[in-house]
């Protein structure tokens, strides 16, 4: 096993500074804080910080843009990915890699072992701190 794979956590590699929504907020405001901070997700949470969905780029195009929704009125509750799939910051990095390939997804919400939300992590992280594990995020195994 290479020294990528067994020795990272998901806590080395993550991005600490989450920026998230409220569920109430528009599809505008979302897109804003995309653009603003050159990300392609918001973790949207409720007023305790609970996680309570995702939002990213390709929701937007699937969910708003190509249903003819005005992204000025719709919430992102409307829209979001509720209950993510989330990963524990102890997490193996490739552990991370191998959850996103299965469950199709390019952002994981990164929780603390009370369920808070620590950081976020995407398949461009993965492949630019560990690109040997390429071809967990990408290659159907069996």
């Amino acid at each position: 096993m290479s020294e990528e794979r067994s020795e990272l956590k998901v806590s080395d590699v993550m991005t600490s500074n989450v920026i998230t929504v409220k569920p109430d907020e528009t599809i505008v405001d979302a897109a804003r804080k995309m653009a603003e901070n050159k990300i392609g997700s918001v973790v949207v949470v409720d007023d305790k910080g609970t996680i309570i969905g995702i939002l990213t780029e390709g929701d937007i195009v699937r969910r708003v843009v190509a249903r003819g929704l005005d992204p000025s009125q719709t919430p992102v509750e409307a829209v979001m990915t509720k209950n993510p799939i989330t990963i524990f910051e102890d997490a193996d990095l490739a552990a991370a890699a191998e959850l996103m390939r299965e469950k199709g997804v390019g952002h994981l919400p990164v929780v603390n072992e009370e369920g808070r939300l620590v950081g976020i992590i995407t398949r461009s992280d993965i492949v630019r701190i560990a690109p040997s594990l390429i071809e967990i995020l990408y290659l159907k195994t069996g």
